[in-house]
């Protein structure tokens, strides 16, 4: 999320393009970061999957969007979205050994539909979509907030390469410097994946909450006023 405004205001690169080389950057990253969730047990695999299935299947819809409309507006209703979100973790952080909250059927169907969520974020939006997967996985499948992290990871490895060749398609992608960032990335991934397995859970959840109230006043600031409609 907070690569988008670093696009565009350091290098320069359009609104459109910004979000294409944002997902490319944050799947070549995530692999490093889930190796260390991995290696921790802290990564519900299966769900990952079905997550992911509905996620690719929704992602080129929103990098389509991203093409045709203006974000403005849902930046900025994407930016109360993660308000909204962060000050329920922070009033009640997620349990460090939380429980299903729902049977099986219900839990598949919710995975299901979070995944078509995801797909399209991170299509719109050019990010991972871990924004959306983390809250959610708490919040309504009663993963522990190092779980969700770890599985929004897994989820994100699929999301990003399909969206990354639809934008690729269009020429949104800042190719010349992918490569870079990435390394970047690479290398502060496995850092915070590590933090993440340190710090007390409620507090990683308060951390959490702290990145989604920046990143919206980072998302509310970069949105281009609306433009007056014609007298």
């Amino acid at each position: 999320m907070k690569l988008l405004p670093i696009l565009i205001q350091r290098f320069r690169v359009s609104q459109h393009s910004a979000h294409g080389t944002s997902l490319a950057v944050i799947g070549a990253s995530a692999i490093f970061s889930l190796l260390v969730y991995g290696m921790h047990s802290s990564v519900a695999w299966g769900m990952a999957l079905r997550v992911a299935i509905a996620s690719v299947i929704t992602v080129r819809l929103g990098t389509a969007l991203a093409r045709r409309m203006s974000s403005s507006s849902l930046a900025r209703a994407f930016a109360i979205f993660l308000v909204a979100v962060a000050l329920r973790l922070l009033w009640r952080p997620p349990a460090a050994e939380a429980i299903a909250l729902h049977g099986p059927a219900a839990s598949i169907a919710i995975e299901l539909g979070l995944g078509g969520a995801i797909g399209l974020v991170a299509g719109v939006m050019g990010v991972g979509g871990g924004v959306i997967a983390v809250p959610a996985f708490t919040m309504l499948l009663g993963m522990s907030q190092r779980m969700a992290q770890g599985t929004s990871l897994a989820v994100i490895l699929a999301t990003a390469p399909v969206g990354t060749f639809e934008n690729s398609r269009h020429n949104l992608v800042a190719w010349r410097l992918v490569p870079l960032l990435a390394i970047g990335a690479a290398a502060g991934g496995p850092v915070a994946s590590w933090f993440a397995h340190l710090v007390p859970q409620v507090l990683l959840a308060r951390i959490f909450a702290s990145f989604m109230l920046f990143s919206a006043w980072m998302l509310w600031r970069r949105a281009p006023a609306p433009r007056p409609a014609p007298g």
